[in-house]
């Protein structure tokens, strides 16, 4: 006796978003085989397919109403093939708007949001299901955290964060949480820049390397999507879903429409075949982004968006009071200038330092280390250093330095700050920060700084 297959056993075909196959013919009988780019459930009867820019399946669909879909299993890499018939198009509704975020999510992993829009969802009545291939998942597929201890990991995770004095400390106990209870082995949190429109990496955990400073634009990749929608976003299949969108890509770039861009240097796996990004929110407001990744196809779940809330929420809410302690805590603190104590703290030999004012870079010794906002910190930091020898600074003489182009609303210093210490750190460079008391930092390097503005 055959197999019945049903469409709730097709799940992880769906949820793994592998780039499914669809076969049309027009009423003259000329076929016509696409990718496409989503494929949803609508019931246990049908399914909707993602239309952007398939004219010639979409028509043939009206002319002849019948359509084959290949699907594949993530995990065990079954192939089923569902016999479909056309029954309408909606451009409108809770199913369009479903398909809309997937097709969003695809296009801002290709860098082409602009162009890659889906148009309606072509709503299909599934006539049979055969099993084209049928593979058993092997022991390496499954996963090695066990879901039904994630409540109580969860549960100590939250208490440990409840422990942290300071905003550093929490990213640092975050991830290694996430990593020893939790079995989240590769993770990172980006922050919202000052200006809304970015993410920038202030930690990441599990990765080969770390990736502080890195930037990301709202709506671009998996922790765009995410920012952009202020919703979990979670990819099951990345090599199969980069290679789409890779490939639909080139397409527009061959035609014009499109111009090729610069990839993003973000901490990734480069074996990476899942990846979750959850936005961490207080008050209603973005904070940033909570990203975890794993070699796992079809690693995360909905039990794994709603822990990593949980923990983001948490993150979000410390970088919240961090930031209105930052803001109160130097309003009547005096500048500190230079002492001979601070000032035998330096060490010895030279640091080149090299900055450009366009975009705020900032090389030591020849390497690169980092822009924006925190080169600039940086900079001027130094340049006060090499004029009056201060080695002490504090929040509040930053925030007057209209050469940091700060905003008034939400500066973001102290996280920048924070950046810009694990970065020093993470390079072994020849200059370093610490904290040295509530909203006070302290300069340490070598003996001489050679300092070049380079126009």
């Amino acid at each position: 006796m055959s197999q019945v297959i049903s469409m709730r056993d097709l799940r992880r075909c769906f949820d793994g978003r592998v780039p499914a196959v669809i076969a049309t013919a027009s009423a003259a009988g000329v076929p016509n085989i696409t990718y496409l780019s989503a494929v949803h459930p609508v019931d246990d009867e049908r399914v909707a397919l993602s239309n952007q820019f398939m004219s010639k399946t979409s028509r043939n669909l009206v002319e002849n109403p019948f359509a084959t879909l290949l699907l594949l299993d993530p995990l065990t890499y079954s192939e089923y093939c569902l016999t479909l018939r056309y029954e309408r198009t909606d451009r409108r509704g809770p199913v369009f708007e479903r398909l809309r975020d997937e097709v969003d999510r695809v296009a801002a992993m290709a860098g082409m949001q602009d162009v890659f829009r889906l148009r309606s969802a072509d709503i299909c009545r599934v006539e049979s299901i055969e099993i084209v291939q049928d593979h058993d998942p092997s022991p390496s597929d499954a996963s090695s955290r066990q879901h039904a201890s994630l409540l109580a990991a969860s549960a100590e995770l939250a208490a440990r964060l409840g422990r942290c004095s300071d905003l550093e400390l929490l990213l640092d106990v975050a991830l290694e949480g996430m990593d020893e209870l939790l079995g989240y082995r590769h993770s990172a949190v980006m922050l919202l820049d000052e200006t809304g429109t970015r993410l920038f990496t202030v930690a990441s955990h599990g990765f080969p390397v770390k990736g502080l400073g890195s930037e990301v634009a709202v709506g671009e990749g998996i922790p765009g999507a995410a920012a952009q929608r202020c919703v979990a976003v979670r990819e099951g299949s990345l090599r199969q879903m980069q290679k789409y969108s890779r490939t639909v890509r080139r397409s527009f770039e061959e035609v014009g429409t499109v111009g090729p861009g610069l990839d993003v240097p973000v901490p990734s796996l480069e074996d990476a075949r899942s990846r979750v990004a959850v936005p961490a929110m207080v008050r209603g407001e973005l904070v940033g982004v909570v990203v975890v990744e794993s070699p796992i196809p079809v690693a995360f779940d909905d039990d794994d968006e709603a822990v990593l809330t949980v923990v983001a929420t948490l993150i979000a809410q410390m970088v919240d009071l961090d930031r209105q302690s930052a803001s109160d805590e130097t309003t009547d603190a005096p500048a500190v200038g230079p002492s001979p104590a601070t000032a035998a703290a330096t060490g010895e030999g030279e640091c080149h330092v090299r900055f450009f004012p366009q975009d705020g870079s900032v090389f030591l010794d020849g390497d690169y280390l980092i822009r924006g906002v925190a080169g600039r910190i940086l900079w001027s930091i130094v340049n006060r250093h090499v004029q009056t020898g201060q080695t002490e600074f504090t929040n509040k003489e930053l925030r007057l330095d209209r050469s940091l182009e700060l905003p008034g609303y939400r500066d973001n210093l102290d996280t920048r700050l924070l950046m810009l210490k694990r970065r020093l750190d993470e390079r072994a460079a020849p200059i370093r920060l610490t904290r040295c008391g509530r909203g006070r930092h302290q300069l340490h390097g070598p003996a001489s700084l050679r300092l070049e503005l380079h126009d």
